[in-house]
């Protein structure tokens, strides 16, 4: 029950957030429309008063939401509650974190440590707004079942706050695998987002001289946006358009409230230096990062097209040519890059021809 209310207890700090952030948006627009010219002492001098009213009004509703929640059904583990969180985490993790929430999800290798009986651990990054429930389908099911004799392999899944910028989640899934023990070799497989946060991992690691980087052999990354996003360059040019008249400015304010690591795919940034000292609609992508040349990856890519299309269409949320970097890396050595034809970027999660290529990429001489 006591995790239960902290739970609800985040979710109505963030919905009391929210209504103050909306509620500003709306004070601001009432005020430019009532005096346009911003001339001193014209206006509604009793809107502050309105406005301070209403921010109580979601601060109590919020509280009320948790309260009635908590008492309709005290021993409950809010059904459906993580996916719930994950989405949340998604688009307000930063938000959440900032707050010290209880609602923002920590960084979890699960069901737990890896044990060292097995040579080798296999873990699966989820990607945005996800949580480790995506691979809970038969083919990853099978993918699992046959690594275990083949590669001598544990499968382990992490769980994080997708809403966090990428390379601090990064940093954080480097510092988790430097404090537990691991078995001789580590296998990385990450999809979207969650390709990402491996690669920014890794790259941390490395440039930190942690020991356990030398126990990756090999990185895949399923659908990631290495080359970034175009939903969220879209996003950002929309928001961005926003500021041209002072009516609409306003609502810049709930644009710029999406997550951090949202804004991360916009260009695929991984490293903190990416995106330091940078605007926040920054319209051009800053410096690649470097493939590790010790690791051997694999990026795959997929596309709504049928094969033997002319230029493939991605995959609903990652173009071909970034999922599988072909501007950033033209002729790495240690990088296999496959497309597979009327693949959407959720199916291939279940989609056997993902595992069957991470089958036959592993077992390559």
């Amino acid at each position: 029950m006591k995790r239960l209310s902290q739970q609800l207890g985040g979710l109505a700090q963030l919905l009391t957030t929210m209504g103050g952030e909306v509620t500003q948006v709306v004070q601001d627009m009432h005020g430019t429309i009532a005096n346009p010219f911003k001339i001193r002492g014209e206006g509604y001098t009793a809107a502050p008063i309105v406005y301070d009213l209403i921010r109580y009004g979601f601060r109590q509703a919020g509280n009320l939401a948790g309260f009635a929640n908590l008492a309709a059904d005290p021993d409950q583990e809010l059904r459906d509650n993580l996916d719930l969180r994950s989405v949340v985490n998604g688009v307000f993790g930063q938000l959440l974190h900032t707050q010290d929430s209880d609602y923002a999800l920590p960084m979890t290798m699960l069901p737990q440590a890896p044990s060292l009986e097995r040579d080798t651990l296999i873990l699966f990054v989820h990607g945005l707004c996800l949580n480790e429930g995506c691979w809970n389908n038969p083919a990853a099911h099978a993918f699992s079942d046959w690594a275990g004799p083949k590669l001598d392999a544990q499968t382990r899944t992490l769980r994080y706050n997708t809403g966090l910028h990428i390379s601090e989640n990064g940093r954080a899934l480097a510092d988790l695998l430097a404090g537990i023990a691991l078995p001789s070799r580590v296998i990385l497989v990450g999809h979207s987002m969650g390709g990402l946060v491996s690669r920014s991992a890794l790259h941390q690691g490395r440039e930190r001289g942690d020991a356990w980087v030398d126990r990756i052999s090999h990185l895949a990354c399923l659908g990631a946006p290495h080359q970034g996003a175009v939903l969220e360059r879209v996003g950002n040019q929309a928001n961005r358009l926003l500021g041209v008249t002072p009516y609409s400015r306003p609502l810049m304010r709930l644009g710029n409230l999406r997550s951090d690591g949202i804004r991360d795919l916009r260009f695929g940034y991984v490293l903190e230096k990416q995106w330091r000292d940078r605007p926040l609609d920054e319209a051009r992508p800053s410096g690649k990062v470097p493939l590790d040349p010790h690791v051997k990856q694999l990026f795959l890519a997929g596309s709504l097209s049928d094969e033997g299309a002319d230029n493939p269409l991605g995959d609903w949320l990652v173009r071909v040519d970034s999922a599988l970097a072909e501007r950033l890396y033209p002729d790495a050595d240690n990088l296999t890059r496959r497309l597979f034809h009327r693949m959407g970027h959720m199916a291939m999660l279940e989609d056997p021809r993902t595992y069957d290529s991470l089958r036959e990429w592993l077992t390559a001489p």
